[in-house]
């Protein structure tokens, strides 16, 4: 786990107000879809694209690397607020 993602779980487990804390894991479902919407629309619109083989070896390693997100059933265990 990313050094950032510890610390917000840390902070956040500590938080009392369960109102602030549903705000806060609402908000980050909406930004993880945001994001994974615009990803997929990047994604397809440069496999409908002629690519260059460099753009294709670029999209290629950048496939196969890992990108590391905290699935939100995890933090909500993580945060101890799980019903």
């Amino acid at each position: 786990m990313s050094p950032i993602a510890q610390q917000v779980i840390e902070t956040l487990a500590k938080e009392q107000d369960t109102e602030l804390l549903s705000e806060v894991l609402d908000f980050y479902e909406y930004i993880k879809h945001k994001k994974h919407k615009h990803t997929n629309r990047l994604w397809d619109s440069i496999e409908e694209d002629e690519a260059t083989p460099e753009e294709i070896g670029i999209c290629n390693r950048y496939k196969d690397e890992e990108h590391e997100f905290v699935d939100f059933h995890s933090l909500v265990q993580e945060l101890g607020i799980d019903e």
